[in-house]
């Protein structure tokens, strides 16, 4: 870990003498410097056969599954994972303990939001988070060209503990300003940005903005509606994760704050491994830290290209040594991609296609992506985007929180048609609860602030 940090260091040491890297910096993540099919296989294999060994040996769940069925974790890779039943959410919101290696020593548990049920409990080690802040610390600086006189606003959930704690800790490596300022109501976080920090060393204003979409939803709503202007903030890039960002919120975050939206991949379930987009629109998945798989929503069987897949994974030692989890079903849908070349800036690491949902919300129809691509691209329609499905799950009727009056109906009716969306008929309602069912999204989780935005100009 010392070797690690160290590494950090001298990264900045670098950065300061020689500059601003050149072409390639993404070689310096992990499995960015790899591209030779058969040694990835070889590594993969390996670390595969590592990683179920510990589960098999350390954890009461997986320990007590090779039991009942007979199997010799020590023969299992590649070739053979497919004999191990994956792992469903359910088991560990249900058993979080039975995960937990008893060789490890937990400092630190965080939970999922719980946007899709009941949370899970995820057990960290101090070598896990000081891990985890590193590789972020590698990242801001070689792909995110953080600085020392850049400053972040954290606009996520307390709750997201563990997102928390690695990115407060990775920007203290990095030398760049950290602000912790939650899910609080979007005219305060609006202020912020705005507001002049007056910091030695640091650019007068925030300059980056890590949010999930639909908060940041909630701020272009909020910035329209107020008459805020790019202009009127010094951002110069906003990363943005946990749920679906949109090319239609993209393009409203540009034309309301004028910078790019960076969309990045991760869960709590999986720290610290991420994925990156790129700018063909791949999720790229760090396959250094653990092996990822495409899987039927209904079977343990992989999808064929083009096909709509529930991500699976199995995160490698050394990257975790706590909650140990093979084959675990992350809940988020993605579609194959073909076997051929990506053509993008990150074609050495295995691409998936952006997420497009979650596995309990799909039933072989429209999924949250190609909905939610419709809905936010009709002005009308508030953010966050709320909405909600009945009927048949192939072709379902949609219903939507918009105004019924002033056409929106007709708007969001002939962009569908336009892109194809199989859905049977489009009803609009006022409030969220009206919908059938509820709509959760991670904007929901608000923090109540004694500050309050002023009224009136907000600037």
């Amino acid at each position: 870990m010392d070797a690690l940090g160290k590494l950090v260091t001298d990264l900045r040491g670098m950065l300061a003498e020689l500059g601003e890297p050149g072409e390639g910096p993404n070689d310096l993540l992990p499995g960015g410097g790899v591209d030779d099919p058969e040694i990835r296989r070889s590594m993969a294999d390996r670390r595969l056969r590592q990683a179920i060994r510990r589960a098999a040996g350390h954890t009461a769940y997986y320990r007590l599954w090779f039991e009942q069925h007979g199997l010799d974790p020590a023969g299992i890779g590649l070739d053979q994972l497919s004999q191990v039943a994956t792992t469903p959410k359910s088991a560990l919101r249900g058993a979080g303990p039975a995960f937990v290696s008893d060789v490890s020593e937990p400092v630190l548990m965080a939970q999922t939001t719980g946007t899709t049920g009941t949370p899970a409990i995820v057990w960290f080690s101090r070598y896990e988070l000081e891990l985890a802040a590193v590789l972020s610390a590698i990242s801001y600086l070689m792909v995110g060209d953080t600085r020392e006189h850049h400053v972040g606003l954290s606009c996520i959930s307390s709750r997201a503990t563990v997102g928390l704690v690695t990115a407060q800790r990775a920007l203290t490596m990095v030398g760049a300003g950290f602000i912790a300022q939650g899910l609080v109501d979007p005219g305060i976080a609006l202020d912020r940005l705005a507001a002049p920090l007056h910091l030695p060393g640091k650019l007068p204003y925030v300059s980056d903005l890590y949010t999930v979409p639909s908060y940041l939803g909630a701020l272009v709503q909020r910035a329209e509606r107020d008459g805020w202007q790019a202009k009127d903030f010094g951002l110069r890039r906003v990363m943005t994760g946990a749920e679906i960002l949109t090319d239609a919120l993209r393009e409203r975050v540009r034309e309301t704050f004028g910078v790019p939206v960076s969309d990045v991949y991760g869960m709590t379930e999986l720290v610290p491994t991420t994925g990156m987009v790129c700018s063909k629109q791949h999720l790229h998945l760090a396959v250094e830290q653990a092996h990822f798989e495409i899987l039927d929503v209904d079977a343990d069987t992989p999808v064929a290209a083009g096909e709509v897949g529930e991500l699976v994974a199995t995160p490698y030692t050394p990257y975790r040594e706590t909650t140990l989890l093979v084959r675990y079903r992350t809940g988020d849908l993605v579609r194959r991609l073909p076997d051929e070349p990506y053509g993008c800036e990150l074609a050495a690491l295995p691409a998936t296609s952006r997420i497009v949902g979650r596995a309990s919300h799909y039933g072989g129809g429209p999924t949250d992506r190609d909905i939610l691509e419709v809905l936010q691209a009709v002005r009308e329609v508030p953010l966050p985007t709320r909405y909600a499905l009945t009927g048949d799950p192939k072709k379902p009727d949609l219903h939507v929180v918009a105004p019924r009056r002033g056409g929106t109906l007709g708007r969001i009716e002939e962009l569908a048609t336009e892109r194809a969306l199989p859905v049977a008929e489009i009803v609009l309602v006022d409030t969220a609860d009206e919908l059938p069912e509820p709509c959760r999204v991670r904007a929901d989780l608000y923090e109540h602030s004694f500050e309050s935005s002023p009224s009136g100009d907000p600037r």
